[in-house]
């Protein structure tokens, strides 16, 4: 029986501290991130969008890069450099007066972005061995929902003591918690012999690119990741103006979601360790599916039936980011070669860099064509993600096959 709470893995408490901190710098400053730009430059909220989209659209090869460089040096000092770098573009917020100047500090966040999520999974296999690693991932996902939701909570009250002058407060405090997660984890000692190319030969990205289930993995989850639009993207304009439901209701099921993720996930995930990684991402995919099924019931039904089964409906999202995010990290982690692990997390990575690009646009046309557009359009795509699932996942075979249940109560925690 696998317990519920942190897993035992090596300095889990400073690997674990520096999530905390950084997360909450982020969730403090996020509410304010857009707005920020228009309090000093003047500029309109179209021109700070289309910088702001510009600086994003550059950083997506990044996620390339960072890849090549986790395998040519290490995921402890790519991810260091992550944070380095995210602080930099932050810093760079008072400065950025002009659409060039935004673009440059969103080109900055959103590098360390890539670089974060390119080597942060490749540390934790160094330190993390068999189904210990999906609870790592696991626990480091309740952690994030967590200290976003507290600190954009923190931020509202900043905000409202002091008004617009709490936003240079909260960008700071944003910059020192990225610099504090660099330090905690420069401190990270991974003793694991991973190989690596000490010639570049090429052939690094051609075994990335040519192993053709893995391709097919990735293609087919950048089509599973559309339906991670609908709390903070589709829902909010679904249900207020094509529903009809009261305002107040998104946010609500948006607080519940966090919420859930931060009570459930290590607990789910443990209760699931007993089931193949690839049988849970199908399963998600499936139950995705059914979501936006459910969510094309609500519009036909009367405003108080349709919040009521809406709550079954976000619980069964919910559910479905929860067995398939620590399944899918684990899976395309500990599957691909050790000398060239960066490369394939990197490219897996670029499933949300791709889908983050298309899903304002694809929205925007659906939400203009009423309830079963949206719910076709998404939908669909969670089945043809399943479809593709279906074909690749079961090709990835992950060198950690044994059921590792080393996890510890939380009130042990360190």
């Amino acid at each position: 029986m696998i317990e519920f709470g942190l897993p035992r893995i090596p300095q889990r408490g400073r690997i674990f501290s520096s999530v905390f901190i950084d997360t909450f710098g982020w969730g403090l400053f996020a509410p304010l991130a857009f707005l920020y730009f228009s309090f000093g430059t003047g500029l309109s909220f179209s021109a700070i969008g289309s910088a702001v989209s510009a600086g994003t659209l550059a950083s997506v090869p990044m996620a390339l890069l960072a890849g090549w460089l986790v395998d040519r040096s290490s995921p402890k000092a790519v991810l260091v450099t992550s944070n380095l770098v995210t602080a930099a573009g932050y810093a760079l917020y008072p400065l950025a007066s002009d659409w060039t100047l935004i673009a440059a500090a969103t080109f900055l966040v959103m590098t360390g972005d890539r670089l974060y999520w390119a080597s942060w999974p490749v540390l934790v296999v160094d330190l993390a061995p068999g189904r210990k690693l999906d609870a790592t991932y696991a626990a480091v996902g309740a952690i994030k929902n967590f200290t976003v939701a507290t600190g954009a909570l923190a931020s509202s009250v900043l905000t409202a003591a002091f008004g617009r002058g709490a936003a240079d407060l909260v960008l700071a405090l944003n910059v020192v918690s990225s610099l504090v997660a660099a330090a905690l984890l420069a401190g990270v000692r991974v003793t694991a012999d991973r190989p690596r190319r000490e010639k570049e030969e090429g052939p690094g990205w051609r075994e990335a690119f040519t192993d053709h289930a893995f391709t097919g993995f990735c293609l087919s989850f950048t089509l599973l990741t559309f339906a991670w639009a609908l709390p903070a993207t589709v829902l909010p304009a679904y249900a207020v103006e094509i529903v009809g439901l009261p305002g107040w209701t998104p946010a609500l099921f948006l607080g519940v979601n966090s919420v859930v993720i931060t009570l459930a996930q290590t607990i789910l995930t443990a209760r699931l360790s007993h089931v193949p990684r690839q049988s849970l991402i199908l399963r998600a995919a499936l139950l995705f599916a059914g979501v936006f099924a459910g969510l094309y019931a609500v519009s036909v039904l009367p405003t108080a039936t349709a919040i009521a089964v809406l709550v079954p409906v976000m619980l069964a999202f919910t559910v479905g980011e929860m067995i398939a995010l620590p399944a899918a990290n684990a899976l395309v982690a500990s599957s691909a070669p050790a000398a060239i692990r960066g490369r394939y997390m990197s490219l897996f990575q670029l499933s949300w860099a791709v889908s983050g690009l298309f899903i304002p646009v694809l929205a925007g046309a659906v939400l203009d064509r009423g309830a079963l557009w949206v719910c076709a359009a998404f939908g669909g795509l969670a089945l043809l993600a399943a479809a593709g699932l279906r074909a690749t996942a079961h090709r990835i075979v992950p060198a950690d096959q044994e059921r590792d249940p080393a996890v510890i109560p939380a009130k042990e925690a360190s």
